[in-house]
């Protein structure tokens, strides 16, 4: 999709409705802007850490197990998962 935005006095732009609705952006979230030569490029940051905090609380631990040992488990999962493509 190819879209013609203006560019504010302030530098600002705003980024279409449509745009932003088929990458989930909403009020607030932040934006990866990267330049290669003369062009520019868009990426949702995605969603940092601190925005799950709360739901660290609802976690709940299997007995014998740690938080270390969980997030562990998911790393190698992920990765292993990568891995076979």
């Amino acid at each position: 999709m190819a879209t013609i935005i203006t560019v504010t006095s302030k530098g600002q732009v705003t980024l279409p409705k449509k745009i932003r609705e088929t990458l989930g952006i909403k009020k607030g979230d932040r934006i990866i802007a990267r330049t290669k030569g003369k062009k520019i490029t868009l990426e949702p940051a995605g969603r940092g850490i601190l925005d799950f905090a709360g739901k660290l609380g609802k976690l709940k631990v299997p007995k014998g197990k740690t938080v270390d040992d969980l997030i562990h488990e998911a790393t190698t999962e992920v990765l292993s998962k990568n891995a076979l493509g």
